[in-house]
């Protein structure tokens, strides 16, 4: 019995992704989710309350795994470069692989909604706690400049990769998500990177000698 409860609550899940992926969230129904279930409508009140409950559970499951996966890649990384390079790969990798859940995450429903939810939003940001752990533990090894506001590069880093896969969905898909990540991981730590003022590591070619020096005065 327990088997076959597991299975109709995994046919609901699955029927909403592609209902709530495939259109606008707001018009979605939980009799259209029944439908590509399969399943009777009432049987969807048997897991979730409402089509919000299932949203929020929907968004959940998809946090949870992309957070296992990703700590299992982070396992033995001791650059930080590299630990953030490894954030953007996995983030835009998986939502490469799986349109539907980027489309679902990213277009179908507004910002303003998770706000609305504060239990998707706190999941939410178990992702973002990934970076600012990274980024935490850059500024304690002097990888990271001690004044950089984590919160700050969370939104910077999130913002921009949602950016980038609403415009790879709406381009059609055709170019590759994932080829963007090394970019995006670049950027993000050129910007906050710790930089020695006895021994710096980057001067910009623009730049006088005389201003290269005053930099580190």
């Amino acid at each position: 019995m327990r088997s076959q409860h597991k299975i109709t609550r995994n046919l609901i899940i699955n029927a909403a992704i592609d209902v709530f992926s495939n259109g606008d969230f707001e018009k979605a129904t939980m009799r259209s989710i029944a439908d590509k279930a399969g399943v009777p409508t009432t049987s969807i009140y048997n897991y979730f309350k409402n089509k919000d409950d299932l949203y929020v559970t929907l968004i959940k499951l998809i946090v949870d795994r992309t957070n296992r996966e990703l700590n299992a890649h982070l396992l033995g990384i001791n650059d930080i470069k590299n630990k953030i390079k490894i954030l953007a790969k996995h983030q835009l990798e998986y939502f490469e692989a799986n349109p539907n859940i980027a489309y679902l995450v990213f277009a179908s429903t507004n910002i303003s909604y998770w706000y609305q939810h504060s239990s998707a939003l706190e999941k939410a940001r178990e992702s973002s706690a990934v970076l600012v752990k990274i980024i935490e533990e850059g500024k304690s090894r002097k990888k990271i400049r001690a004044d950089i506001n984590s919160h700050i590069i969370v939104h910077m880093f999130f913002g921009a990769m949602r950016a980038m896969v609403i415009n790879w969905l709406y381009s059609k898909q055709i170019y590759k998500l994932s080829d963007m990540a090394d970019y995006l991981a670049d950027y993000i730590y050129s910007g906050i990177a710790f930089v020695n003022p006895d021994k710096p590591e980057f001067i910009c070619p623009l730049l006088t000698k005389a201003n290269q020096q005053s930099l580190y005065e």
